[in-house]
């Protein structure tokens, strides 16, 4: 096989080096290939092991072929197929570690040298209650953002109980078979067994729990609340409203905290490409979201994966429960973002994460080749996404309600120089298909006339709904769409709460999250030394 060390640059292997000096024991990595089976991600797999081996001697690499005996003891089947540390623990890569999952091969192979997982207390303390053997799957894909963190919560609770618990990555595109087997066309999607026990991403304590009944658990109390912590301004959200208040609020002498339930970055770290972020021509959404995060987390402590359950106003300030125990703030600043609205057509709720999904960038890369994928909308969400399909090689079809396009003009200009097919005016009235999606029924909504047009997929972009859960709980007065009302100071209508970003409704864009982030913080800055109403 050829040298495949340039599989990554210069810069990367130095990042790569400076890693690796966590490393504290030798780590063994047992690489399986099948020629004429995914050979180009079996190239892929052994060039980045054999370069990760190459700058560092914590990292021993012994390649075999399936069929083999060593792959028989290991009962290894799929190329190309990692295991590491196999004598020690029972963690293994279905599928080549590229993409987003290139980060958490780097930190399961620091964690395994160093014995460290990133739990929490109260989840190690959970796991000491588990008796019986646990095989996690956890589905994934190159293009995920939220895969890795699923992953690496995975691979903490194999460290933690070695004996009982295994942990396999499995890449769905290069494992069609096992994507179609257990419906796992919408990533991350995790299984105990058989048994789904996550759907998306999950907060740890929820995960860990999940793993520990082997089913879905929704909530879970702390093993023991830990003392009232006390910020100036807690912050809920991890986007760039909520990654820019905090930056704000500590540089002008508030403690600060963020709260972010899912991934940080919001709707932010699944845009393929931002083109409109001033001092970027192009920029990947992650990477800005790395950048906001990497800079918001050298001010303000940002916790991922922890959401709020209970929120209540007192005298002087606020009470926030969360599953990582109870703080209270003077101010609290809402930065929640906003979610993909439903279509609401028959057989949406079947066949979600069946091929039917509301993250193109999540969910793309199974139907790369040639599969025929439908896009339903007509803002910049929808012609991005249509935009991102077609260059993985999908055969798109745009389905919109109306006769033009309310994207920018420089997307519309990208779609019609690609010649899409756009079924104008036209609404998806069913969604049909046994496992997966396999066609939808289209309405001319001038005409009322109907047809069946066979599709693999539906990637949904008609805009968004506001997260206003913790709004509605604080009694926070809303618009008619369900945002967050606020003046031009972001402040809501209840003193101490302000409101930035998607959740206020308005113009979507980074550039006004931030600049409302920034605003809200140092109105809060000012109201905390003045109170306005007080006045």
């Amino acid at each position: 096989m050829e040298n495949k060390s340039e599989i990554i640059t210069d810069d990367v292997k130095k990042v790569l080096q400076d890693a690796f000096r966590q490393l504290r024991d030798t780590v063994v990595i047992e690489v399986y290939t099948k020629e004429g089976i995914n050979d180009m991600f079996n190239d892929f797999t052994v060039g980045l092991i054999k370069t990760m081996s190459e700058l560092t001697d914590k990292i021993q690499a012994t390649y075999y072929k399936i069929g083999d005996e060593q792959s028989k003891k290991r009962n290894v089947f799929r190329s190309p197929t990692l295991l590491i540390a196999p004598d020690k623990y029972n963690i293994r890569y279905t599928g080549a570690p590229a993409g987003e999952e290139g980060r958490s091969i780097v930190m399961a192979i620091i964690m395994v040298s160093t014995g460290q997982g990133i739990l929490t207390g109260d989840s190690k303390k959970r796991l000491q209650g588990l008796k019986e053997k646990r095989e996690i799957k956890v589905f994934v894909s190159p293009t995920c953002p939220y895969c890795p963190q699923q992953v690496l919560d995975a691979v903490s609770v194999a460290l933690e109980k070695k004996d009982l618990v295994s942990v396999e990555v499995i890449e769905i595109y290069e494992n069609k078979d096992l994507a179609e087997k257990y419906a796992a066309m919408s990533v991350p999607k995790t299984f105990v067994g058989e048994t789904l026990i996550a759907p998306g991403l999950k907060p740890e304590e929820v995960f860990v729990a999940s793993v520990i009944e082997g089913k879905p658990v929704e909530y879970v109390m702390p093993v023991g609340r830990e003392e009232l912590r006390e910020y100036d301004v807690v912050i809920l959200g991890g986007g760039p409203a909520g990654l820019t208040a905090a930056m704000y609020a500590e540089r002008s002498g508030l403690k600060s905290i963020v709260f972010e339930k899912a991934n940080i970055g919001g709707q932010i770290a699944i845009t393929p490409v931002v083109e409109n972020y001033p001092g970027f021509a192009a920029i990947a959404g992650k990477t800005l979201v790395d950048l906001m995060a990497k800079q918001a987390m050298e001010y303000a402590l940002v916790l991922q994966g922890v959401g709020v359950d209970d929120i209540k106003k007192l005298n002087g300030g606020f009470e926030i429960t969360t599953l990582r125990g109870t703080y209270k703030a003077k101010a609290i600043i809402i930065a929640t973002g906003a979610g993909s609205k439903k279509l609401n057509a028959r057989g949406e709720e079947k066949l979600a994460g069946r091929g039917i999904s509301y993250c193109a960038t999540c969910d793309g890369y199974l139907f790369k080749d040639g599969k025929n994928v439908i896009v339903v909308g007509g803002g910049n969400s929808a012609l991005t996404d249509a935009l991102y399909l077609d260059s993985l090689g999908a055969h798109v079809t745009i389905v919109h309600r109306k006769d033009a396009f309310r994207a920018e003009e420089r997307l519309q200009q990208a779609v019609f120089q690609r010649n899409m097919p756009v079924l104008w005016n036209s609404a998806i009235k069913e969604i049909s298909g046994g496992m997966v999606v396999e066609k939808i029924k289209i309405e001319d909504i001038k005409t009322g006339q109907t047809k069946d047009i066979k599709a693999d997929a539906v990637f949904i972009a008609i805009g968004y709904e506001p997260y206003n859960d913790i709004a509605k709980r604080l009694g926070l007065a809303l618009d008619e769409e369900g945002y967050i009302k606020v003046d031009g100071k972001m402040r809501t209508s209840m003193p101490l709460v302000y409101a930035a970003g998607d959740i206020t409704g308005g113009v979507k864009q980074i550039v006004t999250a931030v600049s409302q982030g920034a605003a809200a913080a140092l109105t809060a800055f000012e109201d905390i030394a003045n109170p306005y109403w007080k006045r």
